[in-house]
């Protein structure tokens, strides 16, 4: 697909490369793998690789180059699916366009000190019509880091390796270009023109390309939620049987399909699944230290007086199965099973609710069943 974006600026854009080229040299300042840094160039490539990629990035994009003229080129590289890619423009007394491709499946927070193993990367262009001063184009590049991690924010996209809210990926890149027309601009913060489009195109280019390529829609299923915090249905699943008491005419494995059908319909549940995911943004908020009147280290030690977590807890148990799923709720909150022993204050409850009240309704359909 052959796009234009300014005059005698086009993008060519296919499954195994997007390559920006212009009738006249760009000024450039980029994290590109290949010809990065400060420069000068007619041609921009983000370059399809595989999963596995592991060789020198300059000798593989020398060779792919070759057949083009393009070694001058200032390559950016991803395992993206590139057709998944996103362009979104704004005009004011500038024009700037954001190419963007996005996998989150190595989606990283700043600071995590075990990094994930698995692939994915953010590849940022962001071309302005405009002639760019460096300190401008260096500018740029702080706005469209923000705007990429509010669209993150945005989308509650998790770190694979740390869980907590992804502000990237391990091997993002950004690239900003400058067609050079017209007087020189300086300045591109959140206060100026270019700083708002830059932040508009790129938070816009990069919430729909997560969206198109990882399909995490901001709506997505309680289970998925969990599952990007590491709590899978299997945790779920074999914290109740921990707690299970036996029916003679079930069998624990009838017993686990049965609180497992249960289980799913709990959390096809909207106010369920607020709940609970309430009860994460507390925890987030305790962590930080940003629960009125208690401190980051009162709340790492579950204080006594906190009992706003059980409360939440007792409502999503009430919510699920009445005084029933109460009761079974104090069972499971007395001895912390399976994986409630390692969640956190706000987590522990909600989780543990969950799963009881869950629980309660396969006794209450085992009871029904029995006496057929």
């Amino acid at each position: 697909m052959r796009r234009t974006l300014f005059d005698g600026i086009e993008a060519m854009m296919n499954q195994d490369a997007i390559v920006v080229e212009s009738s006249r040299p760009l000024k450039i300042l980029s994290s590109a793998p290949v010809n990065g840094g400060l420069r000068s160039s007619s041609r921009i490539v983000n370059l399809k690789v595989d999963k596995n990629f592991s060789v020198d990035p300059e000798e593989h994009f020398r060779s792919w180059a070759k057949s083009f003229g393009s070694e001058d080129a200032v390559c950016l590289m991803t395992a993206a699916d590139l057709t998944k890619a996103e362009v979104a423009e704004r005009s004011g007394e500038v024009h700037v366009v954001a190419i963007v491709t996005a996998g989150v499946s190595n989606a990283a927070s700043i600071g995590d000190k075990f990094p994930s193993e698995s692939i994915g990367t953010i590849n940022t262009i962001i071309l302005v019509d405009r002639d760019l001063t460096e300190g401008c184009m260096a500018n740029i590049i702080m706005s469209a880091t923000e705007a990429k991690c509010k669209a993150l924010s945005s989308l509650d996209v998790r770190s694979a390796a740390s869980r907590e809210s992804a502000t990237g990926t391990s091997s993002d890149a950004v690239l900003i270009a400058s067609a050079g027309n017209g007087g020189p601009l300086r300045y591109a913060g959140s206060a100026t023109e270019l700083g708002r489009l830059v932040g508009e195109c790129v938070e816009e280019a990069v919430r729909k390309a997560v969206i198109k390529h990882d399909g995490l829609v901001p709506h997505r299923p309680l289970l998925s939620r969990l599952g990007e915090r590491g709590i899978t249905i299997d945790d779920l699943v074999e914290t109740a049987m921990e707690m299970y008491v036996p029916h003679p005419k079930f069998t624990r494995e009838k017993a686990k399909k049965i609180f497992e059908r249960q289980l799913l319909e709990v959390m096809s549940d909207v106010n369920i699944s607020a709940l609970v995911m309430a009860a994460f943004r507390m925890n987030e908020d305790g962590e930080r230290g940003l629960l009125p009147g208690v401190d980051r280290m009162s709340f790492e030690g579950d204080p006594v007086h906190l009992v706003a977590d059980e409360i939440l807890g007792i409502s999503i148990a009430l919510q699920i199965a009445g005084y029933y799923g109460l009761f079974e709720f104090y069972r499971f909150d007395r001895k912390k099973p399976g994986i409630l022993r390692s969640l956190p204050p706000f987590v522990d409850d909600a989780i543990g609710a969950l799963i009881a009240g869950a629980s309660s309704r396969m006794y209450s359909e085992m009871l029904k069943e029995k006496r057929r």
